[in-house]
């Protein structure tokens, strides 16, 4: 960690409570709506955060963060874009603003101070590398598994694979930033594993009151193939939340 550095304590540091927020925010709108819910302003923070953490991970030569931030920047915009609902808009639209703002943290980072990327590999074990990629794949894949429901959903929903895949890349990058003493790594990926056990509960319940509401409702004689395909269409959509 480069305790030396103020400033750049100060953008990881910053970096981590945007990461916090979203969190903190998600799990008490998740807590009044008595379900698991990603608020807009969940994708907003993430946006903040990716970027200046994405910038903090290239000041350290850390790949396995700067890999995971450069990923999730894509899908935090992507969200944002599916939030809008913007019918017109081509599905690539985001990538130019990707593009901007990754090129831009990259740059800004690696140019804070002149040790080259080669140094990265005479200070790093190659054991805890792949630990913390394996560690990178788990965390951020949680994010491709929800865009893919989300995709599917065509609006941002919340799939449990999402907090089960959260935990376990937590755990595993947790051991990384332990190995790397790198404190800043260290607070973001302490925080965080109580409001994933949580939003897993939350889940587990509204779906058990789901399924019992469903049995207490007669099916209506009325009603045609037409309306049962579509009332199941909007169950699968909003099991996924």
């Amino acid at each position: 960690m480069n305790l030396a550095n103020p400033l750049w304590f100060a953008i990881g540091l910053l970096a981590q409570l945007a990461f916090a927020g979203r969190f903190l925010s998600q799990w008490i709108l998740s807590e009044r709506a008595r379900r698991s819910l990603l608020p807009r302003h969940f994708w907003q923070l993430s946006l903040c955060g990716a970027v200046l953490l994405l910038a903090y991970a290239s000041h350290q030569r850390d790949p396995v963060i700067a890999s995971g931030q450069l990923l999730g920047l894509a899908i935090y915009l992507r969200n944002l874009q599916l939030l809008r609902r913007a019918q017109h808009e081509p599905a690539g639209r985001f990538l130019l603003p990707w593009l901007l703002l990754s090129s831009g943290s990259i740059a800004v980072g690696l140019l804070s101070h002149n040790e080259p990327l080669s140094a990265l590999v005479t200070r790093s074990e190659s054991n805890w590398i792949v630990l913390g990629f394996i560690g990178q794949v788990l965390f951020t894949g949680r994010f491709v598994v929800q865009l893919y429901y989300s995709e599917r959903a065509r609006t941002s929903v919340n799939p449990v694979q999402f907090w089960y895949l959260s935990l376990s890349g937590r755990v595993l990058l947790l051991a990384y930033a332990l190995h790397t003493r790198d404190a800043i790594i260290i607070l973001g990926q302490s925080f965080g594993l109580v409001v994933y056990l949580r939003n897993l509960a939350l889940i587990r319940a509204h779906h058990k009151v789901t399924a019992a509401d469903q049995a207490l409702v007669p099916p209506s004689p009325e009603s045609t193939p037409e309306s049962t395909e579509d009332s199941s269409a909007s169950a699968e959509a909003s099991a996924l939340r």
